[in-house]
């Protein structure tokens, strides 16, 4: 994938970080959110945020997490929040 991906972090006050991140020069460009533990290193956040744009442009069934739908899936997400950017 040849794209940059931009990262700022935010400590939480339960110990983790929220990663927020951006692309520019993908296909279509994403923004997003990540919860992390404190001992993530930098190359897990880029590698798992890199699995979900990609799972995103493979697959027309990419599973979406929302405030209607955090409760009933089984399955843990990733903790991840992907949004594609509309610039008007």
């Amino acid at each position: 994938m040849d794209f940059k991906l931009k990262l700022k972090s935010k400590k939480l006050d339960s110990g983790k970080y929220q990663v927020n991140f951006s692309t520019e020069g993908f296909r279509s460009d994403y923004y997003g959110y990540m919860l992390t533990e404190p001992r993530t290193s930098l190359r897990e956040v880029v590698e798992k945020i890199q699995r979900h744009l990609g799972a995103v442009q493979t697959s027309d069934k990419y599973f979406q997490p929302n405030l209607f739908s955090l409760g009933r899936r089984q399955t843990s997400s990733g903790k991840v929040m992907l949004f594609r950017r509309n610039d008007c």
